[in-house]
């Protein structure tokens, strides 16, 4: 494995595995417009996104999201996390097999949890640093994420299945073209539709002139 790599995966790997993190405690000002209800809503059958607290959300972004990404580049990830939560139908219906009867339907809605947890993180920075999250270098903030962090089996799995947040946002990011794009080193463009034309070429090396 080249070492880009694999100081690559090595960094983004740190934090990920599925805990919670206990408590909650009030939003901070970075809030996505929502009050403390941390429950869903219903407008028919369908559930309306459970804001989470969008300051809090980009300070565990910075401590488990690649480096190489950039402000602006975790930004990206961090919207497209935001759009997907938005999106998020519980306990929906799957797809399954041809001639398997058995209907299976998706868990239970993981947002409340995941808002929650965020809140806790602020709470427990307060009480025991005196200082929003925000206010810690990045360092700490993995060590404070790692405390509420367990171990797991292989792999990140699907973000809704993820116990924890930070966990969530890091398999939802390596579930992206742009991971795959990053971790090889090459214009992959995984998920994208492309034609035949040059499907026999090896992609282009990042940033390389197209």
């Amino acid at each position: 494995m080249p070492e880009t790599r694999r100081s690559f995966l090595k960094q983004s790997v740190a934090t990920v595995a599925a805990a919670s993190v206990a408590g909650c405690g009030p939003d901070g000002d970075g809030t996505r417009g929502a009050d403390d209800a941390g429950a869903a809503q219903t407008v028919g059958s369908r559930a309306e996104p459970i804001p989470l607290p969008a300051r809090t959300l980009r300070d565990v972004a910075e401590a488990v999201l690649p480096a190489e990404l950039g402000g602006e580049g975790r930004e990206r990830a961090v919207n497209a996390f935001e759009r997907w939560s938005d999106e998020l139908e519980p306990v929906a219906e799957l797809a399954h097999p041809y001639l398997v009867p058995e209907t299976r339907y998706s868990g239970p809605d993981p947002r409340p949890g995941w808002a929650a947890q965020l809140r806790g993180l602020e709470k427990e920075c307060r009480a025991r640093h005196g200082t929003p999250l925000a206010g810690m270098e990045v360092a700490d903030r993995r060590k404070l994420l790692a405390r509420g962090v367990g171990q797991t089996g292989p792999g990140l799995g699907s973000p809704t299945n993820a116990n924890h947040v930070a966990v969530a946002l890091v398999a939802h990011f390596f579930a992206s073209p742009v991971a795959t794009d990053m971790c090889y080193r090459r214009t992959i463009a995984r998920q994208q539709c492309r034609g035949l034309d040059g499907a026999a070429t090896e992609p282009a090396a990042l940033g390389a002139a197209q």
